[in-house]
């Protein structure tokens, strides 16, 4: 009958091992499905500021062109002044 505790009890103690490792399996897959989201959306917000930023750098060459072309009018508006 000793035996049969014996057993008994690491019946137990294996069944609570194995629940331990169905519980941490989910765990892991959870973490594996965030950390797929989060890669997911990090590569997404990376696309966006590299967008944003060739957007930027246009409107400064936009920006640059305007005022060559306002400078340049000055200058001819000057020109044109001291001409008359």
């Amino acid at each position: 009958m000793g035996n049969k505790t014996v057993l008994e009890e690491l019946d137990s103690k294996i069944s609570l091992i194995l629940e331990k490792y169905e519980i941490l399996k989910e765990e892991n897959r959870l973490l594996r499905e965030t950390v797929a989201s989060k890669s997911e959306i990090e590569t997404r917000l990376r696309q966006e500021i590299l967008k944003l930023r060739e957007e930027d750098e246009l409107k400064d060459l936009e920006l640059e062109d305007i005022t060559s072309r306002i400078n340049k009018s000055m200058e001819e508006i000057q020109i044109m002044k001291y001409a008359s």
